[in-house]
């Protein structure tokens, strides 16, 4: 289905609104029609037969005509910007449902500065051309014909002359939309080019700044709006060709009337008065050909716009809810994986190969392993984030792609390596998962994620304002605060993807002591490079290039020849020596207060 089409399914539920427009339309191009008549009369019959009388009738139905008019405008404007708004706010909104429900993969794959130039730039001229352009160009074509037709009743031959440069006019409008509509295409295209530029300057202006390439980034985006100059000037050229064009030869139409109107009020073929009317039909008939060349300008935008909003609701969500999808109920954390195997897209290389897994109620599981070894695609699966490629995944015997991804969610808790905070309070943002939480649960959860503290001494406390991704926070503060939003929804199965990571020995091993009684009874799966949190774990899992390398318990695996031990000799044991160390000191320090 072209976008034209499916734009116009968008406006079917308000078709008794679009009908009350149209009928209001129709009535105020009739009113407009009747003017030029009694503006006839006065000629013909007041100034040239004197008929004072009739004058005074003449100037009421002006006056009549036009306040019936003024009322019907207000309801037809008011209607269609309504009905436009209406069909933009429903666009909007499945936008909005659509994206939440389409899988990481494809955030990961599109660039932001694309998304939000669909979302704002391309949304707008859709909703210029649907709040008035679309009815604007109904009613510039309704006044043709009817004009056209009143014309030609008035002295055919002088609209045949009249009108002998609309074919004309009407060919440059079609190929000034021809050209209009890939050059407009061409702008939103570089706009987004522009806008992604724009958008990763912002979001990565700490390491522009690290790396003192501001002239760089300046050059790069001067680049770009370099391109995007060119494109709108590439636009620019198409309209300023076929706008001068129009303005001529709608002014043609005003010499001919001149011309051949004049010759014939002086041979006495037409009085004076129809030549008046006829001079104001004529404009009426002009004005819509002018205003022709901005709405198809208009148009231009919006169907260069449409295609692009489609593809993202054309876009099928990668992880979605099987059509027999149950509810997932409440469970008690047993995982297990059946001949799993992952491969992303591009079908490049297995991230995961042939896993068989089983982790038990309220065990707790490190995932080591080096760089690339699939810990992420590891965590990313069992939140269904993305679905194995092979094999299955079963939570309390069942399988993830059964259940509804929500039910499966809520009894999941999260804590990703990069914490994200939302721009809005400290209470917000722990209450994320849980709207409906208490504060008593709120303090409690962040107690336990060992956040209370720095939370209570700020002024504001929990309603402090969180800047835009956790800006004004230190690492530490921020995956805290994730922590305790993972919490609050009390999951069963608790996912921890280097949630330590960016805190402080003496914070994690706080952090630990609370996540030692926090785990009891719920199965973790914990991401960790840190000895203290491998050592406590009840299971270990080694990955090594997206295979089960080992699994067992860190004495287990200490004694055995493998990676793990290779792991724990080159990354762990000098954790294991800096922490000894660390305790040596703090000996050291309080024997001195002693």
């Amino acid at each position: 289905m072209n976008a034209s089409r499916r734009l116009l399914k968008m406006i079917v539920p308000y078709r008794w609104l679009l009908l009350l427009v149209v009928v209001a339309l129709v009535a105020t191009t009739a009113l407009e029609m009747i003017p030029p008549f009694l503006l006839r009369m006065v000629v013909d019959e007041v100034l040239t037969a004197g008929r004072m009388n009739l004058l005074y009738i003449l100037v009421l139905s002006y006056a009549g005509i036009y306040l019936v008019r003024g009322v019907l405008l207000y309801i037809q404007w008011y209607t269609q910007e309504y009905v436009g708004q209406k069909v933009m706010f429903d666009f909007r909104r499945r936008l909005h449902d659509h994206l939440q429900n389409l899988s990481p993969n494809y955030f990961a794959r599109i660039k932001t500065g694309q998304m939000m130039s669909r979302l704002t730039g391309d949304v707008e001229s859709l909703q210029h051309f649907l709040g008035f352009g679309a009815l604007l160009m109904f009613q510039m074509v309704l006044f043709f014909v009817v004009v056209s037709i009143i014309l030609l009743n008035l002295n055919w031959r002088l609209t045949l002359v009249t009108l002998a440069t609309s074919p004309l006019l009407a060919i440059t409008v079609f190929r000034f939309d021809r050209k209009l509509r890939p050059a407009w295409e061409s702008v939103r295209e570089y706009m987004a080019r522009l806008t992604t530029t724009l958008q990763e300057n912002i979001s990565g202006v700490r390491v522009v700044k690290a790396f003192a390439r501001e002239d760089t980034e300046s050059l790069k985006f001067s680049y770009r709006n370099l391109e995007f100059f060119d494109k709108n000037m590439d636009r620019a050229r198409v309209e300023a060709g076929a706008q001068p064009l129009l303005e001529m030869l709608s002014g043609l139409c005003a010499v001919l009337l001149i011309w051949y109107g004049g010759r014939e009020v002086v041979l006495e073929r037409m009085t004076l008065g129809t030549l008046v009317a006829f001079q104001n039909y004529l404009w009426a008939l002009i004005w819509p050909i002018r205003m022709m060349g901005w709405l198809v300008n208009m148009a231009a935008r919006a169907l260069a716009a449409a295609p692009r909003l489609f593809e993202i609701l054309d876009m099928e969500p990668e992880v979605a809810d099987a059509p027999d999808a149950v509810e997932l109920p409440d469970i008690k954390g047993h995982i297990a994986m059946k001949n799993v195997s992952f491969i992303f897209d591009d079908g490049n290389s297995e991230v995961l190969k042939d896993i068989n897994l089983e982790i038990l109620p309220g065990e707790t599981v490190a995932v080591v392993g080096g760089t690339g070894s699939g810990k992420s695609t590891f965590i990313s699966l069992l939140a269904r984030f993305h679905d194995p490629t092979q094999g299955q995944i079963t939570v309390d015997g069942y399988d993830l792609r059964d259940v509804k991804l929500k039910s499966l969610r809520r009894q999941i808790g999260i804590v990703l390596q990069e914490s994200f905070l939302f721009s809005t309070s400290l209470k917000e943002n722990i209450a994320f998962g849980n709207a409906e939480a208490s504060t008593e649960d709120i303090r409690h959860a962040a107690r336990l994620a060992q956040v209370e503290q720095f939370i209570d001494e700020l002024p504001q406390g929990y309603d402090t304002l969180v800047g835009e991704r956790g800006v004004g926070l230190s690492g530490g503060q921020k995956q805290r605060v994730s922590l305790a939003r993972a919490l609050l929804v009390d999951p069963k199965i608790l996912i921890l993807d280097e949630a330590t990571a960016s805190v402080d020995t003496e914070t994690e091993s706080q952090i630990q002591a609370a996540l030692t009684k926090v785990m009891q009874n719920r199965t973790t799966v914990v991401i960790a490079k840190r000895l203290s949190t491998v050592k406590s774990a009840d299971k270990i899992l080694v990955l090594e290039d997206g295979q089960i390398a080992q699994f067992g318990t860190h004495e287990e695996l200490s004694d055995q020849e493998g990676v793990y031990r290779r792991i724990f000799a080159s990354q762990l044991a000098g954790q294991e020596e800096a922490v000894k160390m660390e305790e040596v000191d703090t000996d050291v320090r309080a024997g001195t207060r002693h």
